[in-house]
């Protein structure tokens, strides 16, 4: 058990930072300098000036009596002790809970009000609630021994749902693929992706390599590449000659395109835990985990300890889907959103072994809110982010090297590394959440079928 209790350190305001992005419950700060990452959590503006003066008192009292602080550090115990053994600490960050002051709050928000997107403006930072953790589009410092280029790229890919319960195969399509009318009919987008979740964590080399081209094509909020931590390519700035300067090569941009999928493809089906290089752009292979079979480990077509495996084998755990999920929790309106979290932390606090068999055994002995812990955890898995980073080595590097982060391709070798993120725990109403949206998709999907 990993226990946050070290004293929070007074965030030092750096000379230089930069807005990295946001979903809808946190902005994301980089710190360069650092290799940092500071996430700040966001409330709902409120909307009349009665609610303006009890926001006003609100905050007073949750900076006075440190509510913010309980809730960040309620979220970091649960992301430290539950996600991060999940996921994998070769993948995940460690993560540090941060004081803001005041001051601090009114700077960002002044500063980052001309930048962030205006259909994100509904929501303002919130007091008292921040945590720093490794920026993933830096290479860590270990690996500074390579001789390499000055510059580093990296591609953050929102990958979604790849899966669907079996109580969800009937479906036409998979829920990604139909929310894209939904959003086209509220204007959240202005065109259709072909990318599908599915064709990504499908295991079949090609299949993927073509959904990546996908996305790469129409990335909307789900495919970015940075270089030295800037976006240099994304839905609003799509600047296909970030591929030349990642390449260095001046081919045609669709061999460019086909490349960087190659690339992609075998990074993320790459288990980062074993030793040996990948010499090869479609290498794909499995792996076994010696220490511990899991009795609740899913079937699927991806290599074992790959990025991929750990987001998909997560995900894998709603068995029910939406609907299901929701009748049963509409038999308990009373249940607190939040408590569940700190029920299971306790509960794996004197657990040792597998985790996700204790957290599925809690899931099955309890008769409280833990009964919805796999839905939960699964949704976290659904909405998560990867970030593939990489820079271009200098010199020839042979089979021999021994080092599974150094990838062949036909430009070069490239070190490599994995982060994935955004693994907070999600609140009860999540569940009521995705039934609704799930509803309007379908009916948005049969309006245009």
């Amino acid at each position: 058990m990993i226990k946050n209790d070290q004293p929070i350190q007074i965030f030092d305001m750096p000379d230089e930072w930069t807005y990295r992005g946001e979903g809808n419950c946190n902005i994301v700060i980089s710190v360069p300098k650092q290799k940092k990452i500071l996430r700040i959590r966001k409330v709902e503006k409120p909307k009349s000036i009665l609610r303006w003066l009890l926001v006003l008192i609100s905050n007073f009292i949750h900076w006075y009596y440190g509510k913010g602080f309980k809730d960040e550090t309620r979220d970091l115990d649960f992301y430290l002790n539950i996600m991060r053994p999940l996921v994998g600490y070769k993948y995940t960050s460690d993560a540090k809970q941060v004081l803001l002051s005041r001051k601090h709050i009114h700077i960002f928000k002044e500063e980052l009000s001309h930048i962030r997107p205006e259909f994100r403006q509904n929501k303002t930072l919130q007091y008292g609630r921040a945590a720093l953790f490794d920026d993933f589009a830096f290479l860590p410092s270990k690996f500074d021994c390579y001789e390499s280029s000055d510059n580093t790229y990296s591609i953050e890919i929102k990958p979604k749902q790849g899966w669907r319960p079996i109580k969800e195969q009937f479906l036409p399509q998979c829920f990604f693929c139909m929310n894209q009318f939904l959003k086209m009919e509220r204007g959240q987008i202005k065109s259709l992706t072909k990318y599908c979740p599915e064709e990504l964590f499908c295991g079949n080399p090609t299949r993927m390599k073509s959904t990546l081209k996908h996305l790469f094509e129409v990335p909307q909020n789900n495919f970015k590449i940075f270089k030295n931590g800037l976006v240099s390519y994304d839905e609003k700035h799509k600047n296909k000659h970030i591929l030349n300067e990642i390449f260095e090569s001046n081919d045609a941009e669709e061999v460019l395109i086909d490349e960087l999928c190659n690339f992609l493809q075998s990074c993320l089906t790459t288990d980062f835990n074993k030793n040996g290089m990948v010499v090869e752009s479609d290498t794909y292979h499995f792996s076994k985990n010696e220490n511990h079979i899991c009795p609740y480990l899913e079937v699927h077509n991806l290599p074992i300890g790959s990025a991929l495996d750990k987001i998909l084998s997560i995900q894998m755990l709603d068995k029910e889907g939406s609907h299901s999920t929701y009748k049963k929790l509409s038999k308990h309106d009373d249940w607190n959103n939040w408590s569940f979290v700190n029920k299971i932390v306790d509960v794996m606090k004197n657990s040792k072994g597998c985790v996700k068999c204790k957290l599925i055994e809690a899931s099955q002995i309890y008769g409280d809110e833990l009964m919805f812990i796999p839905y939960l955890i699964s949704a976290i898995a659904k909405d998560c982010s990867l970030m593939v980073t990489f820079r271009k080595l200098v010199g020839d590097f042979s089979e021999s090297s021994g080092h599974n982060h150094i990838f062949r391709t036909n430009y070069g070798y490239y070190l490599v590394n994995i982060g994935i993120f955004d693994l907070y725990p999600k609140p009860l109403y999540t569940i009521q959440k995705h039934y609704k949206r799930n509803k309007d998709i379908f009916k948005a999907f049969k309006k245009e079928k």
